[in-house]
């Protein structure tokens, strides 16, 4: 009896103090109330990759505030779950699912055309799918690049440039574009000189000993998929550069977030059974996460800096100093490479 009093005492104390450390990670969050609650009827937004985790969430949350939600999806069946799901939950039927395949330029391409017939105005483009695939695996895109840089980069990067004259055409409304990338985009390289990131993607240089002599990665994130994040910030910003002063563009980190990115990498038992429930303290969900992603697309632009990166509701400067480090022109020496490869791919 005592023993199991002992036992129960613990487990509350451990229960306890794990809810102490999570209240006080997530204190800085930002949070719903940070949100403009404005009404959106009429205000056409699209989102890449909205089926699950943090875009369907924003998706959720926009066609509550009455948007026209276009939902861009590879897997159209799943897509239609998701608007089929928004619709019943919100009451709002202008919710749409329009198949996006990142992986293949022409249905980009494809896609954009659709938007531009189907919807004269967009206020806002969310460039929010990605994925993250071991880079031991040399998964490519039907183009034949590597897949991080592909779909997370080129594949957005040639989204905005279909769609860019027509959300210009709507000077007398303001519209924005937003990249969801990652504070992961501080562990991101850039060679903009072998441009290895294109076809084949960096690999990874630091390597520490083990004890027995072999080497191991000094990290779990794949370094196609940093580095990808880190092009989204640098396009962000040097699109800032090129946009007529009523659209703006903002870059925006999620947080570390429960979702189903990391579906493609495969953890043994015992290590999910250690780092469990640490990720428990530490993970936002996906509905905290999508906060991130409405701040930057509904909050007053008067308020924000186009072609910065936000993280709860603030600049993130530390991957503000990382893409300087690359030089000021790193930005604009990426876009090019991009332009010309996306005209290169018929």
């Amino acid at each position: 009896m005592g023993g199991g009093t002992i036992t129960l005492g613990a487990a509350t104390l451990v229960g306890l103090s794990a809810m102490v450390v999570r209240l006080r990670i997530s204190r800085n969050w930002i949070s719903a109330s940070k949100i403009p609650t404005e009404d959106l009827t009429g205000k056409v937004i699209v989102i890449t990759g909205a089926n699950t985790g943090l875009g369907f969430e924003a998706a959720l949350d926009l066609a509550r505030r009455k948007a026209t939600v276009v939902i861009g999806c590879r897997d159209v069946g799943k897509g239609q779950e998701a608007v089929d799901l928004i619709k019943k939950k919100t009451g709002n039927t202008n919710v749409e699912c329009i198949e996006l395949d990142l992986a293949s330029l022409q249905n980009v391409r494809a896609f954009a055309t659709t938007i531009i017939s189907k919807y004269p105005k967009i206020h806002a483009l969310v460039c929010n799918a990605g994925v993250l695939v071991p880079m031991e695996e040399k998964t490519k895109t039907k183009d034949g690049l590597e897949i991080h840089f592909g779909v997370n980069h080129l594949a957005h990067f040639e989204l905005v440039e279909r769609l860019l004259a027509h959300l210009a055409s709507m000077d007398d409304e303001k519209s924005r574009i937003v990249f969801v990338s990652s504070s992961l985009s501080e562990q991101g390289k850039l060679n903009l000189e072998t441009q290895d990131f294109v076809r084949d993607g960096r690999q990874e240089e630091e390597e520490t000993e083990k004890g027995d002599g072999q080497k191991k990665k000094s990290s779990i994130i794949p370094t196609g998929y940093s580095d990808s994040k880190l092009m989204n910030a640098m396009a962000c910003k040097h699109l800032d550069t090129l946009l007529p002063s009523h659209i703006t563009t903002y870059a925006v980190c999620p947080g570390f977030c429960r979702s189903s990115l990391g579906r493609h990498v495969e953890f043994p038992w015992y290590k999910k059974m250690m780092i469990g429930p640490v990720f428990l303290m530490i993970q936002r969900t996906a509905v905290q996460g999508a906060q991130n992603i409405l701040f930057c697309t509904l909050e007053d632009k008067d308020k924000l800096q186009s072609g910065a990166m936000y993280r709860d509701g603030v600049i993130l400067t530390s991957v503000m100093d990382h893409m300087d480090s690359f030089g000021m022109d790193a930005p604009k020496k990426l876009w090019d490479i991009s332009e010309k490869l996306s005209r290169e791919i018929k």
